[in-house]
């Protein structure tokens, strides 16, 4: 099922920043309208105004406070003063106050937040026409703080400091309005820095976290419904609401430090970089993230005398998959992506003191795509209802192996194959679509293994003895500890292995 919930707390988020930086024509008074248009989808009470005030070109609001909730959280958020002022050229600068409040209250206020939001040389020009709104930014830094966790759940601790940090940020919004309010926007930082201080009352307890990412970016395209019903956003997606966008990061470091009732751990990581997109309306969903280059060091004194050490070249995982109902086959994806894992030999022997096992790096990649056909619009609440009932909630068409690649102690599995599915025939497989095709793989180094398992004691030799036999059931040999093996499925829907029927 989707999880609604999470995708009316991304909406209100995002109506928040765009309400706040992202609606402004050639007049001050157009532009406080047109903000308090968009406003009412919070509905009556949500939004409350101190005072607005024209002087001259400039128009002032005071005391704006923006509330949202629902049966387990609340969130306020409250700006003292905001100044739009006509430049006399066709454009409107945006200022606002350098600080402003933030409440967070989960669970009716069993444990309530404060943050506060801080900007230094934060500049909003805005240009354009009524119908389309370019927005340019630019602020020295933005920040965001937690003064304080209080409530009966939030425990015996004292926040010394807990923040993020943007610096040299830069960036540019377009907002227009058509069947659909839309909002694009592209910004870019110099830096972002985190730091959290947490500490135990009349003890010794702590936790410090601190950490900094170069060169970050980010994009966006989102389409909101005009008429949006916040308190029935499981509707959205059928309205019209859709997003894509993403991000990109430079390099990242982090250093941590942690005691508390005896336990001690200390450690670093760094990043060479990484990347995130994704996209979902109502016909799909694409999410695609991949981090480059990670270095982690941790120290457990309390359990372990030595130091753990790992590095990773990459891992990543994509996902590109249907939503909506649809006559024809439509295409499906999926990969996941752990590549040239390597850990310190304080590891290793613990596992292998004898070093009898390969120490190469290790590797799990596997990527799949195919064709399905979806029976259900899975973002209307009551087709994804029913789809959870049916016994079948679309077909599988095809499924393809594009790649595989399994390493780790000196073996290596690699292959691909496709098989295309029939509907038709729900029999031969005991109510699974009959398959046809076939899949490839290679085999390396897997006798070896077996080999030195038994060596270690790891694995008994009557059990490998079993494995061996399987292997050669399945595989055949094509050169020194070398084996293929093609899985096939005929018109018939027998099971072949290199030939030889299975089923």
């Amino acid at each position: 099922m989707i999880d609604f919930k999470g995708a009316r707390s991304a909406v209100c988020i995002a109506a928040i920043f765009a309400g706040s930086t992202a609606f402004a024509d050639v007049s001050a008074q157009q532009v406080w309208d047109n903000w308090k248009d968009q406003m009412a989808m919070y509905g009556e009470g949500g939004v409350t105004i101190g005072s607005e005030t024209m002087s001259g070109d400039t128009l002032t609001v005071t005391d704006l406070s923006i509330q949202m909730s629902d049966p387990e959280s609340s969130i306020t958020a409250t700006l003292s003063e905001i100044q739009l002022t006509e430049l006399g050229n066709g454009t409107v600068s945006i200022t606002m106050s350098e600080a402003y409040p933030m409440a967070v209250a989960i669970d009716d206020g069993a444990l309530a937040v404060n943050i506060t939001a801080r900007h230094d040389g934060m500049a909003i020009i805005v240009s354009g026409t009524q119908e389309v709104m370019e927005y340019a930014l630019s602020a020295q830094s933005y920040a965001i703080s937690v003064d304080s966790v209080e409530g009966e759940d939030a425990g015996e601790i004292k926040l010394n400091a807990a923040a993020v940090t943007l610096t040299n940020l830069s960036g540019n919004y377009v907002t227009r309005t058509d069947n659909l309010r839309r909002i694009d926007y592209e910004i870019s930082a110099e830096s972002l820095g985190l730091a959290v201080d947490v500490s135990e009352p009349g003890g010794s307890g702590m936790v410090i976290v601190n950490g900094t990412i170069a060169d970050l970016t980010a994009q966006s395209k989102t389409a909101i419904p005009l008429d949006m019903d916040m308190d029935a956003p499981e509707n959205a997606f059928l309205n019209g609401l859709s997003f894509e966008g993403g991000y990109t990061f430079g390099a990242a470091n982090y250093d941590f430090d942690f005691s508390a009732d005896g336990e001690e751990a200390s450690g670093a990581a760094t990043i060479q970089g990484g990347s995130l997109s994704a996209a979902m309306d109502i016909d799909g969903m694409l999410y695609d993230g991949e981090t480059r280059g990670v270095s982690v060091l941790l120290n457990i004194p309390t359990e372990l005398p030595f130091p753990i050490e790992a590095q990773l070249s990459a891992y990543g995982f994509a996902l590109d998959i249907p939503l909506s109902r649809a006559e024809e086959p439509r295409d499906f994806a999926m990969a996941i992506n752990f590549a040239d894992l390597v850990v310190s030999n304080g590891i290793w022997n613990m596992l292998d003191p004898g070093e009898i096992l390969p120490r190469d790096p290790a590797t799990v990649s596997i990527e799949l795509s195919g064709t399905a056909t979806p029976f259900f619009d899975l973002l209307d609440p009551e087709q994804a209802e029913a789809a959870a009932m049916s016994e079948r909630p679309g077909e599988l068409n095809t499924l393809s192996l594009d790649g595989l690649k399994l390493a780790v102690a000196g073996a290596l599995v690699t292959g691909n194959g496709r098989f295309v599915f029939d509907n038709d025939d729900l029999q031969t497989f005991d109510g699974f679509p009959r398959p046809k095709g076939a899949v490839t793989l290679n085999i390396n180094g897997v006798n070896g293994l077996i080999d030195k398992l038994i060596q270690m004691g790891l694995l008994p030799a009557e059990e490998a003895m079993g494995g061996r036999m399987m292997l050669g059931m399945f595989a055949t040999p094509v050169g020194d500890d070398m084996l293929t093996s093609t899985i096939e499925v005929n018109d018939e829907g027998h099971v072949l292995a290199n030939g030889q029927r299975l089923r």
